[in-house]
């Protein structure tokens, strides 16, 4: 796939994961927890690629890192120096400025040492570990107001069809095109894993949700409740990526057709997962 062909595949999938998730943040914030990490990039890089399995293995301590990294910038929002003089588009640029570069920092600390790290079993086996013990200690206890009582669709649009909301989507498709192109500069596959993690849609999802929150004057506190699932996210993203690169293999190289039907299929169980088992869970734990 060439890499024109790849951004104009990509960019709609990464708008639409962008937009779900900062609308997400406003209806459901446990599912905007998990849907920080959701593998739509993932799938696009393994897919494309002729070594799927060195990409999906590139991408399973990433995803570790990406939750950490959304942990710290959830639990102390305003950890920037004072953004208050800045216009939002200017704070919006901020954060998200910031939050890249100490990705990129870790990423390619991670992904140079990538053989040293432990494999995508023993990953998967602390990370359900971890999201346990986080499950269990560090919940939030406050539990989600219902939403407004319009449809999701009118909500949506709602939350989008504004001039702030467009100026938002026009610096997302601007950052992302760039971002792209230049990390197709390099040959090794391991290193296309490490662009297909980062995380772009969950940045520019959360400083969205955090600008909503200051405009409306709203308790940034309130956002926790998407910290309380983030750590969920390697529980889906290290078997999808490990089932789906695996599988892929086990396809003959000409089957366009049926990998990418296993990509939808694949997506549409992790989805369903997500809407049928996030809300139970989060009712589940809010009761105690």
């Amino acid at each position: 796939m060439s890499p024109l062909l790849a951004f104009l595949v990509k960019l709609p999938l990464a708008l639409l994961v962008f937009l779900l998730i900062a609308y997400a943040g406003t209806a459901s914030r446990r599912i905007a927890g998990v849907l920080f990490t959701f593998p739509i990039l993932n799938g696009i890089a393994i897919i494309a690629s002729d070594q799927p399995i060195v990409v999906a293995d590139a991408i399973y301590p990433l995803v570790i890192f990406n939750c950490v990294l959304f942990a710290f910038a959830i639990s102390f929002p305003r950890a920037l120096p004072p953004l208050d003089r800045l216009p939002r588009w200017g704070k919006l640029f901020a954060r998200i400025t910031a939050w890249a570069l100490a990705w990129l920092v870790g990423a390619l600390v991670i992904t140079a040492h990538r053989e040293q790290i432990f494999s995508g079993s023993v990953l998967l086996a602390g990370a359900a570990v971890f999201a346990l013990g986080f499950l269990w200690l560090a919940w939030s206890r406050s539990e989600e107001k219902p939403a407004a009582s319009i449809g999701h669709v009118a909500r949506f649009i709602s939350f989008w069809a504004t001039r702030t909301g467009m100026w938002r989507v026009i610096f997302f498709i601007v950052t992302y095109a760039v971002l792209f192109f230049a990390s197709h500069a390099v040959a090794d596959q391991k290193w296309v894993g490490m662009a297909s993690a980062l995380p772009l849609p969950g940045f520019f999802a959360l400083a969205a949700l955090i600008d909503d929150a200051e405009a409306h004057g709203k308790p940034l506190r309130d956002l926790k409740a998407i910290r309380d699932t983030l750590f969920l996210g390697p529980l889906l993203v290290i078997p999808f990526n490990w089932t789906f690169a695996h599988a892929l293999v086990a396809l003959p190289p000409d089957a366009a057709l049926a990998r990418y039907l296993l990509l939808f299929a694949l997506w549409a169980l992790a989805a369903l997962a997500v809407v049928l088992l996030v809300p139970r869970l989060a009712h589940a734990r809010d009761r105690r």
